[in-house]
């Protein structure tokens, strides 16, 4: 009814303004010599005319909402598949990034447990030699017999040779203490100079001369103060060696000949 109504408002138009247009005539009135017939055929085909062309409009119009809506499609379809590829790059970019992590969490626990494992080892090792250095004895200070005297040279000579031995100068102490020992073989001091040869060899790592030096001033003054301190360190010297049969011999006649000695004390804790 709305086209109708549009149709009949665009004859009224053309019939202003076309001179040889002219409307169909009312009943019983005839119109420029024209009869209703005629008009009636003249208005059919103008009403044919207007319908064919209302009709082409409402197609380009139709045909040209359609295309609008393809191309909305294809720009939703483009936008759709494009949003689809980011989304699998980040998700693919997010599943690296979590394996990594994963990974790398891993090695760090690893890593952690191994430093656990080195610092309990290392607490071990500082507990052990925190042992051995509260279990070490002081060297005693230098005895003297009372009945032999030292000249104020052979005292110097042996004070430089002991002073090497504190400074960690054992070749320089040895060589001290032998010459003192030349010069002075039966003083107040030999005994001591010695021991302290032994302890030079020890310090050099030269066991067997530290060994052979205690056995020495053992055979050659079997009263000597230096005795227990000398058969400890004979065997710690084996100890040392991994000849545990030999040390344990020395541990027990240290135990043996001084039992009330700090160095039998010792010596027993060795045993255990």
């Amino acid at each position: 009814m709305h086209i109708f109504f549009r149709l009949k408002s665009t004859v009224r138009k053309i019939s202003l303004f076309h001179p040889h247009f002219n409307p169909p005539p009312s009943r019983g009135r005839n119109f420029g010599g024209c009869s209703p017939s005629k008009l009636s055929n003249k208005w059919g085909i103008i009403l044919s005319l207007l319908s064919l062309i209302v009709i082409l409009n409402l197609n380009c119009f139709s045909s040209r909402r359609w295309n609008n809506y393809y191309w909305q499609l294809d720009s939703l379809h483009y936008y759709t598949v494009k949003m689809d590829s980011l989304l699998k790059n980040q998700t693919v970019k997010m599943e690296m990034m979590r394996t990594d992590f994963y990974t790398k969490t891993d090695e760090l626990a690893k890593k952690m447990e191994t430093l656990h494992t080195r610092l309990t080892e290392l607490e071990s090792m500082l507990t052990g030699m925190s042992i051995k250095l509260t279990s070490v004895q002081r060297p005693e200070p230098d005895t003297m017999d009372p009945t032999k005297k030292v000249s104020p040279e052979a005292r110097l000579l042996y004070e430089a040779a002991y002073l090497n031995y504190v400074k960690g100068k054992y070749t320089e102490a040895i060589e001290g203490f032998k010459t003192y020992l030349k010069t002075q073989p039966e003083s107040a001091l030999s005994e001591n100079a010695l021991y302290w040869i032994g302890e030079s060899y020890a310090g050099l790592g030269k066991r067997q001369d530290a060994v052979d030096t205690f056995k020495e001033l053992i055979a050659k003054y079997p009263a000597s103060a230096r005795k227990p301190t000398a058969l400890y360190k004979m065997g710690i010297i084996y100890e040392e060696a991994k000849d545990l049969k030999t040390a344990r011999a020395f541990f027990e006649q240290l135990i043996k000949e001084f039992p009330n000695s700090n160095e039998a004390v010792l010596a027993k804790n060795r045993l255990k």
